[in-house]
């Protein structure tokens, strides 16, 4: 399988992770943040940072990194694509969570998975102008 191919397909198994954890009541969804929040409550408390807010931004930082990996080259237009791909998925997301009992859409939420996503391409952009080669062949 090729690259772009291989990271096409990781984008959608990473859409249906967050359409899956979106389609969660809010009760189901605050459970499993309260689970992982007790591993991690001591460290997010220093930092002062939401456990739903910080898997917001990893995931999308994953998507965003999957769209921009699924471009046959790697360039501006190619991550300008992949942030207004993480954006629409982002938005549509929200959207999906204001038919779920217990949740709703936020637009903070989708500034942050904005953000995750433009996180990830930037990264990478970065990671290959300091390389000076492919990130992945």
């Amino acid at each position: 399988m090729k690259r772009t191919g291989l990271f096409k397909l990781l984008s959608i198994v990473v859409m249906g992770i967050i359409f899956w954890f979106s389609n969660q009541n809010g009760e189901e969804s605050l459970k499993q943040s309260n689970f992982i929040l007790q591993y991690l409550k001591e460290i997010l408390e220093v930092f002062n940072l939401d456990v739903r807010k910080l898997a917001h931004f990893t995931i999308y930082l994953i998507l965003g990194s999957c769209y921009f990996l699924s471009f046959k080259t790697l360039d501006k237009r190619a991550a300008t694509m992949s942030l207004g791909l993480v954006f629409l998925y982002a938005c549509t997301d929200e959207f999906h969570q204001g038919f779920i009992p217990g949740r709703g859409p936020s637009f903070k939420d989708v500034l942050i998975d904005t953000f995750g996503g433009f996180l990830g391409i930037i990264s990478l952009l970065l990671l290959r102008f300091f390389i000076k080669r492919p990130i992945i062949k």
